[in-house]
């Protein structure tokens, strides 16, 4: 039996800034997640230029997305995997 819950996220590491970087991604968008829980979800979305009002763009060599990698709490940076499977 599987414990697991297919969870499609994963927490935001400096591998996957690398990845993105070498990938050409230039922009990143940072979205809060709606949660019942104690903790903050934000979701990071690769060149991504659709923006709401609750959203943000930063460029990826900001010094504000390398602060994303420092562990902060009750706040989880994460990727959704579909931004994961873009690896040829």
């Amino acid at each position: 039996m599987e414990n697991e819950e297919s969870n499609p996220y994963q927490q935001f590491n400096k591998q996957i800034l690398d990845n993105w970087k070498a990938e050409g991604v230039k922009y990143i968008k940072l979205v809060e997640l709606d949660t019942d829980l104690p903790v903050k979800f934000f979701e990071l979305i690769p060149d991504s230029v659709v923006m709401d009002s609750d959203e943000t763009i930063y460029p990826i060599g900001s010094e504000d997305i390398s602060e994303l990698l420092m562990p902060v709490a009750k706040v989880k940076f994460l990727v959704h995997k579909i931004y994961l499977e873009e690896e040829d």
